[in-house]
């Protein structure tokens, strides 16, 4: 491979890893990895590599026309391709293999808490004294863990959106609403749910989002005190834009 063809293909890949990292801003997905606090980090990234794309593109010059003449007296230098195209494997992966938020397969290996720390990364938790049906699944276990005594939310209303999960733990008319928080990157996201109490239960499939409406009731699992949903409705909904919940 010529000098020239080498700078060309290194542009070509800083290029694409841009691309790649705007595509992924564009479309929503860049949130399946990262906490969205840090997007700017990955749109200066992104700017970063389109600018050393640019100057390791290579340009004609004066010199261009000695160094042809050089290659005609059988003295070219060559550079092997193979660190490129290896170069070039992650990045078409990137671009082919479909992006995934985590759901509940992945508590294979994480689990799910039904507790959650009132901060997280060093960052103070958000208030909790939100209006109880705009409290999300990780507002409620916050809610609960903080309360001297929750039986003060029994009875309020609750609309939640998660994902289906069967704990095994849970007798015949329940299961979890999950979701994933995230603090820095999917890395360290920890699943946390809500109880769902309903004739319909074993209708619901796991990983399946669905969007829980009904009355709070107070519950135990694992001798701990955590929000039960006595479910008044629960309709099957598109995963969200953003699938995890911010500390």
């Amino acid at each position: 491979m010529s000098e020239r063809t080498h700078k060309i293909l290194q542009a070509a890949i800083l290029f694409g890893l841009s691309a790649f990292l705007f595509y992924k801003i564009l479309s929503g997905t860049l949130y399946f990895y990262i906490n969205a606090r840090f997007t700017w980090l990955v749109v200066l990234g992104g700017a970063v590599f389109l600018a050393l794309a640019f100057f390791a593109w290579p340009r004609k010059s004066a010199s261009d026309a000695h160094d042809h003449d050089h290659d005609d007296h059988g003295h070219a230098h060559s550079r092997s391709a193979w660190p490129l195209a290896i170069l070039c494997i992650p990045l078409a992966l990137g671009f082919l293999v479909p992006s995934r938020p985590l759901d509940s397969s992945a508590l294979d290996t994480r689990g799910l808490t039904t507790n959650a720390l009132m901060s997280i990364g060093g960052q103070t938790a958000v208030q909790l004294d939100q209006p109880s049906d705009q409290r999300n699944v990780l507002d409620w276990v916050r809610a609960f863990n903080f309360a001297a005594d929750p039986v003060i939310y029994e009875g309020e209303p609750a609309d939640v959106i998660g994902f289906v999960y069967q704990d095994p733990r849970l007798p015949e008319g329940q299961f979890l609403v999950g979701r994933f928080a995230v603090s820095c990157c999917a890395a360290d996201a920890f699943a946390i749910g809500m109880i769902v109490q309903s004739d319909e239960a074993h209708h619901w499939a796991a990983n399946q989002w669905v969007h829980v409406n009904g009355k709070v009731q107070v519950s135990h699992l694992d001798g701990v005190a955590v929000p039960l949903i006595v479910a008044e409705s629960i309709k099957e909904v598109s995963i969200p834009p953003q699938p995890y919940l911010f500390p």
